[in-house]
């Protein structure tokens, strides 16, 4: 019995990165869902697909985590994240619109016009529309984002982020890059030398920003502080592994332990070894005057 499930207009896509396409999809399927009365629920993948599919290392652009906050802010109410199982993706294209309609008591799909579903792909928009028109099901395709000529897509906002192009990485993502995990204690090298420092654990599939030092912010407890950013190794200490440390500029608090996003608005400069640690504190005042703006 339907009773028993959720109403619910469905936002087909991976949403890896969830850009402002993405963001264009879950919009448009959340404002059908108010007109409908309905829940909005993304219906995405929970491991690495495209690692799955192409049998291939592929890095992520942001984890499981930080994808389910970011369609959260959006508005919608369940993501539901199917596995990267062998089983389920040889589903075909109308086994998966059956299972989802199972699930759910599903009155629309929202999806791009490339989205494709099912075993190798087999489902498009044109059989989405045939299947849903037999079940009087509302079906919206939301045309590709474009920005200057060029579609935005993950696969660029990686070669931004291999660039550290952080202005054109904000115009796609249509928010500032942001990188968030669990704080845990490392070696205290920065609070010995009178700059405290939280350090970030990094996902080793994740696709990382260039390494650099960074002007940045933190918001903790409703309150945005300024921070400088340092991604990647720190030669000066002999400590070669990537690594996200940040100075969090005027905060003394404790944040061991803590979930927290750090976010990057800047490039300052490459990553270099100083020949002594006054050398390191004299250039961090700098970083510091120059992420304070």
């Amino acid at each position: 019995m339907s009773d028993n499930k959720t109403t619910a207009v469905i936002a087909l896509g991976y949403f890896d990165s969830v850009h402002r396409g993405h963001k264009k999809v879950i919009q448009t399927a959340k404002n059908l869902a108010d007109l409908q009365g309905a829940k909005t629920v993304v219906f995405t993948f929970k491991g690495n697909l495209r690692a799955k599919i192409s049998n291939k290392e592929q890095k992520q652009v942001f984890t499981i985590r930080e994808r389910s906050e970011f369609m959260y802010e959006v508005g919608v109410d369940e993501i539901f994240f199917a596995p990267t199982t062998n089983t389920f993706l040889s589903m075909g294209k109308l086994a998966f619109l059956n299972f989802l309609n199972k699930k759910y008591n599903i009155k629309g799909y929202v999806c791009g016009e490339d989205y494709h579903f099912g075993k190798f792909g087999k489902g498009d928009v044109n059989y989405l529309k045939e299947y849903a028109k037999a079940k009087n099901q509302t079906v919206k395709i939301v045309e590709t984002e474009n920005i200057l000529g060029e579609r935005i897509s993950t696969t660029a906002v990686k070669k931004m982020l291999e660039n550290g192009d952080l202005s054109n990485i904000k115009e796609y993502l249509g928010r500032d890059y942001s990188v968030s995990g669990e704080v845990f204690k490392d070696r205290k090298v920065g609070r010995k030398i009178g700059f405290p420092t939280v350090n970030i654990k990094i996902e080793k599939d994740k696709q990382c920003i260039k390494d650099g030092v960074y002007a940045g912010y933190c918001i903790i407890e409703g309150k945005t502080y300024r921070a400088v950013i340092n991604f990647g190794a720190r030669p000066t200490y002999s400590l070669l592994g990537k690594l996200l440390e940040a100075h969090i500029i005027d905060y003394s608090g404790d944040l061991y332990g803590k979930y927290m996003t750090v976010y990057f608005d800047k490039y300052l400069r490459e990553i270099k070894k100083f020949e002594s640690e006054d050398a390191l504190k004299e250039q961090l005042k700098v970083d510091i005057k120059l992420s304070r703006g």
